[in-house]
């Protein structure tokens, strides 16, 4: 995903909050259209990441076609990285 980022910032990001989805359900988090549900079930396990997750989302979602715009999305994959190696690193969610 990451080397994605060079030719397409907004497709990599994309595909970056995909694979943290798919992540989240391999862990046990339910995963469903509602953000702020996905941001609180991650913030029980994974309070020190959760803040990065919800920047990540917000910069991801700014719809800009300046400079800034791409160096946003650069600081959402930082991000959505930061999220991922703390899920695949971790134990799977309490149920």
């Amino acid at each position: 995903v990451q080397g994605r980022f060079v030719d397409d910032p907004r497709g990599a990001v994309s595909e970056a909050d995909s694979l943290i989805r798919s992540v989240m359900d391999e862990r046990g988090y339910p995963v469903d259209e509602d953000f702020e549900r996905r941001a609180a079930d991650i913030s029980v396990d994974h309070p020190d990441v959760v803040e990065r997750y919800r920047e990540g989302h917000r910069l991801a979602r700014t719809d800009a076609g300046d400079e800034s715009a791409t160096e946003n999305l650069r600081e959402a994959m930082r991000n959505y990285r930061a999220l991922f190696e703390n899920l695949v690193e971790s134990e799977p969610a309490r149920t």
